[in-house]
């Protein structure tokens, strides 16, 4: 066996020290899950950030000028969640973590991340919604009956990966979403929530798309899900987000639109049943621009990947 010289040896080790000691603070930051991508998008650029606070979640994404996605209250966020057995937010892994009205909001738990080129890669261990125990008045899911947290610790154990890129080839102005659930255990069904936007109040025009037809309906005052890509917009048609996902919808829901006082969600699901201990991937698009610039892409992503039928 022919060895490098003792000089190259430590030509060698040297590049690798120098290596590992260059990489150490971005390290650092993934480790403690604060993270930002900075990527040319039309004629601006997309600054997406995502703290430690929240494991990871993104909880800034800042085009022309504009905060999409801020943390002014708490959930405020773009972030995947899961459900089980119909039990809603009582058996609820959430990636940002706990509800603000819980025992610990910091329950989620980062595992790792990094951020190369176009895209922003987490880890998390997501934890439960609600705290062990906690009250919920309302009645949990589709099991009224049930008044207070299913769950009995309060971080999960189920694992999610994510993987955020920002630009499409030729859809530069799409941010693809790509995560996947690492369920433990066997339940009788599951809800994926894939993407969910929590936007600011002036998001507050909402519309449909359909695909069939390749026209937008103006969604009023209707809320919950139904079969047709959602986007939210300023008032003003200058800022607006959209959402679509080549899997949906599923028997004539997966987009989900709701209104807050002061927040407006749109959100990508996915339901399964006979759920068993496995990995569940869900790809969701989401298009940013101008009100007429997401129409647009929209339409030329129903082109390109096409839509299940209704």
């Amino acid at each position: 066996m022919n060895l490098p010289s003792p000089a190259k040896q430590h030509r060698i080790l040297l590049r690798w020290v120098t290596a590992l000691f260059l990489s150490l603070p971005a390290l650092a930051l993934a480790a403690a899950g604060d993270l930002t991508l900075s990527v040319p998008m039309l004629d601006s650029t997309v600054v997406i950030q995502t703290r430690a606070k929240f494991a990871g979640a993104v909880s800034s994404l800042t085009f022309r000028g504009k905060e999409f996605i801020d943390t002014k209250d708490h959930g405020r966020l773009l972030q995947s969640a899961s459900s089980f057995d119909g039990y809603g937010e009582c058996y609820n892994p959430t990636e940002g973590g706990a509800a603000h009205n819980s025992q610990n909001e910091d329950v989620s738990v980062f595992k790792a991340g990094r951020v190369e080129g176009n895209q922003l890669a987490t880890t998390v261990d997501m934890g439960f919604w609600l705290s062990p125990g906690q009250s919920y008045p309302h009645g949990c899911g589709n099991k009224k009956s049930i008044k207070q947290a299913v769950n009995t610790v309060p971080t999960s154990g189920h694992v999610l990966d994510k993987r955020i890129t920002v630009g499409l080839p030729g859809f530069p102005n799409v941010i693809e979403h790509r995560v996947t659930f690492h369920v433990l255990a066997n339940y009788s069904s599951a809800v994926f929530e894939a993407s969910t936007g929590y936007m600011p109040k002036e998001f507050s025009h909402a519309l449909y798309y359909d695909p069939a037809n390749g026209t937008e309906i103006d969604a009023a005052n209707r809320q919950g899900e139904q079969a047709f890509p959602v986007i939210l917009a300023t008032p003003d048609s200058l800022y607006a987000m959209g959402v679509y996902s080549p899997q949906l919808p599923q028997q004539g829901v997966g987009y989900g639109r709701f209104s807050f006082p002061d927040v407006n969600k749109w959100n990508c699901v996915f339901r399964e049943t006979n759920i068993t201990p496995r990995p569940y991937s869900y790809q969701c698009l989401i298009i940013l621009g101008t009100l007429n610039e997401v129409e647009d892409t929209l339409r030329r992503l129903n082109k390109t990947y096409g839509h299940p039928a209704h």
